[in-house]
């Protein structure tokens, strides 16, 4: 009889095995997205989730004056193109940028000259005729940031001290 058991408790967890969702994106961005040259360094603004498909998110980012920004996106290929929006986070929402107007690039690059908050829009593709609409894939952006060298070159200081 103790077999039995042991045999019935096994069958039991392999079911609830099954049933989790075994899909983990927490680092995606850092695995998938592109990365910019070696001057620049990550942003823990950076993000990944879960997405399925026609699923729009929202996050709020702060960018720094005198900063140059390298944003990059990866998504998983089921999940189709991946739009993505920038606007200030104001009462305007004045548009900086949407790469649906540039054939859906995969990364943009941007100075910044006042420090602010902007929101990032990501939109995953609605396709029709899905299998399982509830399915869900790992979408990821990467923030990188960088200081701006000073536009004055005959500055005498030359970035030094402090």
């Amino acid at each position: 009889m103790n077999f039995l058991h042991k045999l019935l408790l096994l069958f039991l967890l392999s079911l609830f095995a099954f049933q989790t969702n075994g899909q983990v994106c927490s680092n995606y961005h850092i695995d998938n997205c592109g990365w910019a040259d070696k001057s620049f360094f990550y942003s823990r603004q950076s993000r990944s989730a879960l997405f399925s498909h026609g699923i729009t998110s929202k996050f709020v980012i702060i960018v720094y004056a005198n900063e140059e920004y390298f944003v990059s996106i990866a998504g998983h290929k089921k999940l189709g193109d991946i739009k993505i929006r920038v606007y200030e986070d104001d009462n305007k929402k004045t548009e900086l940028y949407d790469n649906s107007k540039y054939n859906y690039e995969k990364y943009f690059y941007f100075q910044n000259k006042n420090t602010r908050k902007l929101v990032i829009e990501v939109t995953s593709e609605k396709k029709a005729n899905i299998k399982n609409p509830n399915e869900k894939y790992c979408l990821g952006v990467l923030i990188e940031f960088r200081h701006m060298k000073s536009a004055n070159k005959n500055n005498s200081s030359k970035d030094i001290g402090f």
